[in-house]
This record gives C-alpha cells, structure tokens and sequence, in this order.
C-alpha cells in the first residue's frame, strides 16, 4: 500500500482531548491544514469525509471522539415565479409543436424508404390514422418557411384539410382565430364535402380504438374472447346476408 498524501490532522485536536484514533485523523494538503488550525475548515465536513471513508454515519464517528455533529442545512430552493413556470409550459409546447412536423417528415422518409403503414405502426407503437395525418400536415407544410411559428400544429392541420392551406393559415394568424374558429370557417366555406371527410376521418380513429380493443381480448383468450368471437362472426355473417340480399 502506498502512503497517503498530505499531513495527518485530528479533527478533535489533541489539546482538547482528541486521540490518535482512525475516526479521529485526516490527512489534509497543507494548505487546508493550516485553514482548518485557524478555523477557517468546517469540522463538520471533516467528520462527513471520515464517515464516508469508514462506513459509518457522521453521527457515529462524533460520538468515538467525543464531539457533537452538526449536520449541513438543507438548501433552499426557491419557489418559481408563476410568470416563470407560463414560459416554461410555453416552451414545451412549442418544443411539442415543432416534434410533431419533425415525426410526420421522418414517417414520410420510412414510406419513401418502402415501410408499409402497418410495420410503423407496429414498430413505433402509432396508429395508422396518425401516422397519416402526420404525414399529411408534413407534406402540406414541408418547408418551415410556409408554417407560421405563432399558430399551433393543429392550425396547420386543420388548414391542410381545407383546399386552400396556405389561404386558411393566413386566415388564421391575421384574425386570430382558435383551431375550431379555423375549423368552422373552413366548414361554412367549402361545405358538406369537407365535412364529410371530418366525419370520415373520426369515424375511422374511432373504428382503430376499437378494433385495437377487440384484438387485446381475443389475445387474452377464454371464455369472453370465445363469446366475442362467436358474436363478430355471427354478426358479419349477418351482414354479408344483408348485402347479398
């Protein structure tokens, strides 16, 4: 074993009582060694060290040489302002916003490299429906140039929607108006055809959810998925009957 560096120091010094025991020693760089004679070392971290070194608890290695530890105040950390914690959420959400163009271009690069919808939503656990709508807004709005920073993701989804992006974009950030404002001019202007395809498009996340819920109980088997199953092909039955008919 090679020898510590520095000077050994009693915590408790010798004067006072201190022994030559392990508890009580140190070893100090000079220079720390002649601050912690005059005073200026916090004995309290010196017992800290030594505990650490030992295996012990601060309050242990006090009490072998005889003195009382004063454990360190806890530091107080100061409550955010409430301005401080609306800036915050505001960056997140911009953070968020800006996340949402950045997966809907990388989704678009994966089908361009011949990733199928299904094997993404597989592998990165997204539906379908999302993984479209991703895409779409990506498309619509690939450049950042033709986004507008001061609207939301969902302005620009919504205005993608419409036959004129770009014109309900700037529709938006002129008024301003709120995502379903947005929404329901572009209703009242392009009429039942885009409504259609709302309804579509709602109808099918809705159709996903739950074909998503009737796949987990059959994978869990028994007597329920048994049943369900039993209900679903009497029921298609049911229907193909209808439409042969």
């Amino acid at each position: 074993m090679k020898p510590a560096e520095g000077e050994p120091h009693h915590i408790r010094t010798r004067g006072a009582g201190g022994e030559g025991r392990r508890e009580n020693l140190i070893h100090l760089c000079g220079v720390h060694h002649r601050m912690a004679h005059d005073g200026n070392l916090d004995r309290n971290q010196l017992i800290r060290i030594v505990a650490e070194r030992e295996g012990l608890e601060p309050e242990e290695v006090a009490d072998r040489i005889g003195l009382t530890y004063v454990p360190p105040e806890p530091v107080q950390t100061p409550e955010p302002k409430l301005e401080e914690l609306v800036q915050a959420y505001h960056q997140i959400d911009e953070q968020e916003q800006e996340s949402r163009f950045i997966k809907g271009q990388l989704l678009d690069a994966m089908l361009a490299a011949g990733a199928t919808q299904k094997y993404l939503s597989q592998e990165l656990g997204v539906s379908p429906s999302q993984i479209r709508e991703l895409v779409h807004v990506y498309r619509t709005f690939p450049d950042p140039a033709n986004r507008i920073p001061t609207l939301s993701w969902y302005h620009h989804r919504v205005a993608a929607r419409s036959s004129n992006p770009q014109k309900y974009l700037a529709l938006a950030a002129d008024q301003p108006v709120s995502v379903r404002k947005l929404r329901e001019q572009i209703l009242r202007d392009e009429g039942g055809e885009h409504l259609a395809a709302e309804d579509e498009n709602r109808q099918h996340k809705k159709a996903e959810k739950l074909l998503a819920e009737v796949q987990a109980v059959l994978d869990a088997g028994g007597e329920t998925a048994e049943w369900l199953a039993e209900r679903l092909k009497k029921e298609l039955e049911g229907r193909e009957t209808i439409v042969i008919g």
